[in-house]
């Protein structure tokens, strides 16, 4: 008996410590955590992560896609910054307007707002560390962002875009597509679906609340948007990448999933790669990853979405494509060791 017992202990104890081993490891890992108030349209907040090296730092700025982010995504950044971390970058990421310690409301923002945001962002990055270098990594929604800021020449050293779209409403129709197919959708539906979203998006065009909910209330798809969501719809409608990306001097990184269901990344590729041809940019990589979904994650969490916590839980960055954050901090490397 008295065996029994003590293996049982043991075997709680190896548990115990194996639990606690993964959860250290879902944690950030920055020697420093300075914590900045900052104003802008609204006061912002978020939080500057150090590495274990003295500045001057280089310094890698997250810009939020869609949605009501704080600054670690709920954790979901830990992994890619914990590994930026390791190889010496700063980041800083802040709770988006009315979430978390913000002011404000990211539904009543344009993608230019968001952009003004991040540039007051550097400016108080800089009053508060030694930077060296400083720039952008933004998810979806980002890369209309990161147009906004190349036109309104931010000062910034580089800028990845992960997932980036190029036309808001060919962005939603490619969405709704994938949808149809994923749902097992037949051509005749799938017209009746693609017919009902391009009325949808018409009505909000021209912004007209009502009429848009009486029509979608008329189907049975799905229930209206909420006015906020509505509005936040109407202030964006016509955002389109391809004007900035001619004021993208600074070098570039696109990274995309073969696997998005969200952003036709076929087309985003082309697009860049069209653009970039005419100003005879050479500063640039464009890079899609091998069974990677719209956030760079493997891509079997499009449909098992679910497993997605416990299996963070047990194989830690694992969850990610194969070598999507590497790719991101190799570039990196390269870009900033080249501009040292």
């Amino acid at each position: 008996m008295k065996k029994r017992v003590t293996l049982i202990v043991i075997l709680l104890v190896i548990l115990a410590m194996y639990i606690l081993v993964r959860l250290d490891a879902m944690e950030l890992k920055a020697t420093k955590e300075i914590e900045l108030t900052f104003s802008s349209e609204n006061q912002l907040s978020g939080s500057l992560f150090l590495p274990d090296k003295p500045g001057p730092y280089d310094v890698v700025v997250f810009v939020h896609g869609d949605g009501a982010a704080n600054r670690t995504l709920d954790g979901g950044y830990n992994f890619i910054m914990n590994r930026l971390l390791e190889a010496g970058y700063a980041c800083f990421s802040y709770d988006k307007a009315g979430v978390g310690k913000s002011s404000g409301d990211w539904l009543n923002q344009t993608m230019k707002d968001r952009a003004v945001e991040v540039v007051d962002a550097v400016s108080a990055i800089k009053k508060q560390v030694p930077v060296h270098s400083l720039g952008t990594l933004a998810f979806s929604q980002g890369g209309w962002v990161t147009s906004e800021l190349a036109m309104m020449d931010a000062p910034l050293d580089f800028y990845i875009v992960v997932g980036g779209a190029i036309d808001w409403i060919e962005q939603h129709r490619y969405f709704e597509t994938k949808y149809a197919e994923t749902s097992g959708f037949s051509a005749e539906e799938t017209n009746n679906y693609l017919s009902y979203i391009d009325t949808s998006d018409q009505l909000i065009a021209e912004n007209d609340y009502e009429v848009y909910s009486a029509y979608v209330k008329q189907h049975d798809y799905e229930q209206p948007m909420s006015k906020e969501r509505f509005n936040f719809a109407f202030l964006n409608f016509e955002a389109n990448s391809i004007e900035g990306m001619s004021y993208i001097k600074a070098p570039f990184l696109g990274v995309f999933g073969d696997s998005d269901l969200n952003v036709d990344v076929e087309d985003s590729i082309q697009t860049y790669t069209s653009e970039f041809e005419k100003i005879n940019k050479t500063n640039y990589e464009l890079h899609l990853i091998k069974d990677a979904s719209h956030e760079l994650l493997n891509a079997r969490y499009n449909y098992k979405r679910d497993q997605l916590p416990y299996h963070a839980f047990f194989l830690g960055d694992k969850i990610y494509a194969q070598g999507a954050i590497e790719l991101i901090v190799k570039w990196l490397d390269t870009t900033i060791k080249n501009a040292h």
